[in-house]
């Protein structure tokens, strides 16, 4: 049996459609304002909100939107009088299901009109339900695939360096030992960092916001990348360190986001995207002339905007259509970075989005748009 919760300006008409109802085997719970019917809707869950469009303390379009407040909110079926257009098209903007009439056979018809809304309701979420099972799916691939590539190189070279350790060659420097275990060490540092960071990405419960300041976590992550780059060349091509530890110094990077006003974000979070996005920055300008790496931060129209930009050797066009596809990669020699399908995913979860635009050999830029909360 369906819960249907009705709201009406006249006692005498709630009356009317809730006893129509009842004879359709439906139970009901009527209003006469919609500051009742909130209360009742967090309550009772219905599973059917029908609402005349005017009610004794608001409109639907009001009704709509305090809704839009709750969590798992039920379709809602907007009826009036009036037969208006626009009205109409308000209301199923404004996130009504759908929209009725209240023509002379409205009390008939209605128990069939909200028996297909139901059943159209409950194949929607079906839908969504199986939507979803597709999307943890791909994600649960997603993450296997970046496990075992990125974990399996860092624990390989951890355990080659160990092996390169000989205690039965009384020859073999203890020097030389210390300086393999080190580097054993600072691969098993980096795979802990990267599991902090996938753990952060993945995890359904948003961090404690506080007010930071964006450009020292920028300058942090900086820092925290051309380590992490020098490591990743030293685990993968130790014959190219060198060459590498030389052209990381000579990049230059600007950092211009200082006049922002602190912002309220999860720091943890915040690093995460932007040490993915600076990795990724910096790998695509190793092989460029004049290197250089800007991150510049805007407030417009109450949004802020970030941008991550690099003249790098950029992507082409089919490249950067699949950017952000779970599983693939947009580096080229080089990279044990989060990919940016989760970089996107944990932005979107703060409300926010991100956009790519790229060229090969003109560079890429990344920005990243949410609301500013100073």
């Amino acid at each position: 049996m369906s819960l249907i919760l009705i709201v009406e300006d006249s006692r005498t008409m709630a009356e009317a459609v809730s006893d129509a109802l009842r004879r359709a085997g439906h139970d009901t719970a009527t209003c006469l304002t919609i500051s009742e019917a909130i209360s009742s809707c967090q309550e009772r869950k219905p599973d059917l909100i029908i609402t005349e469009y005017y009610v004794q303390d608001g409109t639907g379009l009001k009704f709509l939107e305090r809704l839009s407040k709750l969590d798992n909110r039920p379709p809602v079926m907007v009826a009036t009088g009036c037969g208006h257009e626009a009205a109409a098209a308000q209301v199923i903007s404004a996130g009504a299901w759908s929209y009725v009439v209240k023509s002379e056979s409205y009390l008939k018809e209605l128990p069939e009109l909200v028996q297909d809304a139901l059943r159209a309701w409950s194949d929607k979420k079906l839908e969504s339900e199986k939507e979803l099972l597709k999307r943890r799916l791909e994600a649960q691939n997603e993450l296997a695939g970046w496990l075992a590539h990125n974990f399996k190189n860092i624990l390989a070279a951890s355990i080659g360096y160990i092996n390169l350790i000989n205690l039965n060659n009384p020859n073999q420097e203890r020097a030389r030992q210390e300086e393999y275990l080190s580097d054993s060490r600072k691969s098993q540092e980096s795979a802990i960092h990267l599991l902090e960071q996938l753990i952060r990405m993945t995890d359904n419960e948003d961090g404690e916001a506080e007010r930071i300041i964006i450009a020292e976590v920028i300058d942090d992550a900086w820092e925290t990348v051309k380590s992490k780059v020098i490591t990743n060349f030293q685990n993968q091509y130790p014959e190219r360190l060198e060459e590498i530890q030389a052209k990381i110094p000579k990049v230059v990077f600007i950092n211009s986001t200082r006049r922002i006003a602190p912002q309220h974000m999860v720091r943890a979070d915040l690093s995460s995207i932007m040490e993915a996005l600076l990795q990724n920055a910096l790998e695509a300008v190793l092989n460029t002339e004049d290197a250089r790496v800007l991150a510049n931060a805007e407030l417009k129209d109450k949004k802020l905007e970030i941008v991550i930009k690099d003249n790098g050797r950029g992507m082409d066009e089919n490249v950067l259509r699949h950017a952000t596809e779970p599983l693939f990669s947009t580096k080229g020699e080089v990279g044990v970075g989060l990919s940016l399908s989760l970089v996107s995913s944990l932005i979107m979860r703060h409300g926010g989005d991100l956009t790519l635009q790229s060229r090969p050999g003109a560079g890429t830029t990344a920005k990243i748009v949410s609301e500013a909360r100073a």
